[in-house]
C-alpha cells in the first residue's frame, strides 16, 4: 500500500509554491512576455523588419499551438513533473541565448520563437500550476494567485533591466543575459523546491472507484461536447484577442505619443505591477466569491481602459490605463486555471487547462499582428483599441453565462469532484 502523501494546505505545499514561483519569475512569460515590446524598435532599426513582421511570430504560434498544446496537456497529466520542470528550464535558457545569433530574414526570428515555446513547455505555467494544485484545497485560489503573481513580478523587474542592457550594450546581449538568468535561478529553484505531491491513499482509492461514466469530461471529444468548456473557451479567446491588440504594442504606443524608451520600459513595469497586484487580489477573492462572477468584472475593467487609451490624454492617461490592463491581464491567467480546476477533475487538469490555452493562444496570437498591420496602414492604433474594447465586452457576456459550479448529476456522483464551490461568509 503506498504511503500517504503530505497533507493539503500545509507548510510543505507553501515551500513547493515558493519554488514554483521562482521558476515562474525566471520563465519565458516573465522574461520575454513582459519585454517583447522593447525589442520591436531595436530589431526594426538593426535588421530592417517591420513591426507587423515581428508581431507575426505570435500569430504563427497561434496556428501551431492548437496542434501542440493538447499533447502538452496529456504529458503534464502523465509524466513525472519534477524532471519535466528541470528539463524545461535548461532548454528554454538555451533558446534565449540562440536569439542573440539572429540575422537576415525575419523567418529566423519566427523559427526561434517557435523553438522557445516548445522548449519552455516543461517549465511553463501549466506545468507549475499542475504541481501547485496538488498541494492545496481551501487555499487553492490564493496559491494560484501567488504563483501567477510571481510571473507577473517579472513584468515589474525585467523591463527596466532589459531596456538598460539594450541601451548600453545591445539587444543581442539582452537575450544572452535572459538566458543566463533563466538557467541559474530557475535551475536552483527547480532542484531544491519543486516536487509533485502525488495522490494520497484516499485520493488513489477515489480515482480507482470512479465509474466509467462521469459528469466531468475526461477527453478532448468530451470537452468539445461540453457546454461549460465552450463558454470558458469563448471567455479565454475573446479576452486574449482584446488584450493582444494592446499589451505587446504598449511600449510602442507610448513612444508614438512622445515617451522616451526609458519611460516606456517603466510603463511596462507598471503593467507588470498591475499583474502582480491583480493576481494576489484575485487569488484572495477566488477563495471567497464565485470566480465566474469575478471573471465578468475582469472583462469590464480592461474595456474601460481600452476606451481611455482611444480617447487620448497623453502619457499619464496611458499609464493609468496600462495599470488597469495589467491588473486584469495578470489575474486572468490564474482565474482561468482555477475555473478549469473547478469545472473539471484533478486528473484531467493538464488537458482541460491546455485546451483552454489553445483558445487563448488563437485569440492572443492573431491580434498583435492585426494591431501592427492597422498601425502600419493608419499610422495609429485607434482602430485596434476600439476592436479591443468590443472584444472585452463580448468576453464579459461569455463569463456571465458561466455557472458558479458544474451542475450535479447522477453520472457525476462517483467521480472525483472538481474543486468545491467558493466559500461564502455569513
Amino acid at each position: 500500500m503506498p504511503a500517504a502523501a503530505p497533507a493539503l494546505d500545509t507548510a510543505a505545499g507553501w515551500r513547493v509554491l515558493a519554488g514554483c514561483g521562482l521558476v515562474a519569475l525566471f520563465g519565458v512569460t516573465a522574461l520575454y512576455g513582459s519585454t517583447f515590446g522593447l525589442f520591436l524598435r531595436p530589431l526594426q532599426q538593426d535588421l530592417g523588419w517591420t513591426r507587423a513582421d515581428i508581431a507575426f511570430s505570435l500569430t504563427l504560434l497561434s496556428f501551431i499551438g492548437p496542434a501542440l498544446v493538447p499533447l502538452i496537456g496529456w504529458v503534464v497529466d502523465h509524466v513525472p513533473l519534477r524532471p519535466l520542470v528541470i528539463a524545461g528550464v535548461v532548454l528554454q535558457s538555451c533558446s534565449f541565448a540562440a536569439f542573440s545569433l539572429m540575422g537576415g530574414s525575419v523567418w529566423n526570428y519566427h523559427v526561434l520563437c517557435i523553438v522557445l515555446v516548445f522548449t519552455a513547455t516543461g517549465a511553463s505555467m501549466l506545468t507549475l500550476a499542475k504541481v501547485v494544485q496538488s498541494w492545496f484545497d481551501k487555499a487553492l485560489g490564493r496559491a494560484m494567485g501567488i504563483l501567477f503573481a510571481c510571473g507577473a513580478m517579472g513584468g515589474v523587474i525585467f523591463p527596466p533591466v532589459v531596456q538598460a542592457i539594450i541601451t548600453n550594450v545591445g539587444w543581442r546581449q539582452a537575450f544572452q543575459a535572459m538566458g543566463v538568468a533563466s538557467l541559474v535561478m530557475g535551475l536552483i529553484a527547480a532542484l531544491l523546491a519543486v516536487r509533485a505531491r502525488g495522490p494520497a491513499r484516499s485520493d488513489a482509492a477515489a480515482v480507482a472507484s470512479a465509474p466509467a461514466e462521469s459528469g466531468v469530461p475526461v477527453s478532448m471529444r468530451a470537452f468539445l461536447g461540453d457546454r461549460i468548456w465552450w463558454l470558458l473557451a469563448q471567455w479565454n479567446i475573446l479576452f486574449a484577442f482584446g488584450i493582444g491588440f494592446i499589451l505587446l504594442h504598449f511600449a510602442a504606443m507610448l513612444q508614438d505619443r512622445g515617451a522616451t524608451p526609458a519611460q516606456s520600459a517603466w510603463a511596462l513595469s507598471m503593467l507588470g505591477l498591475g499583474g502582480l497586484v491583480g493576481n494576489l487580489v484575485a487569488g484572495w477573492l477566488m477563495d471567497r466569491m464565485s470566480p465566474s462572477r469575478l471573471a465578468v468584472f475582469l472583462m469590464l475593467a480592461p474595456m474601460a481602459a481600452a476606451l481611455m487609451l482611444y480617447a487620448g490624454g497623453g502619457v499619464p492617461a496611458a499609464l493609468l490605463a496600462g495599470a488597469v490592463l495589467g491588473l486584469c491581464a495578470g489575474s486572468d491567467h490564474s482565474l482561468s486555471m482555477l475555473l478549469a480546476r473547478r469545472y473539471f477533475s484533478a486528473e484531467t487538469f493538464g488537458r482541460a487547462s491546455a485546451t483552454q490555452m489553445v483558445a487563448a493562444a488563437v485569440g492572443g496570437g492573431v491580434s498583435p499582428w492585426l494591431s501592427g498591420l492597422m498601425h502600419d496602414r493608419n499610422g495609429n492604433y485607434d482602430a485596434a483599441l476600439l476592436i479591443a474594447a468590443g472584444s472585452f465586452g463580448l468576453a464579459a457576456l461569455a463569463a456571465w453565462r458561466l455557472p458558479a459550479a458544474r451542475p450535479a448529476g447522477p453520472a457525476a456522483v462517483g467521480a472525483q469532484s472538481p474543486m468545491p464551490a467558493a466559500r461564502t461568509r455569513a
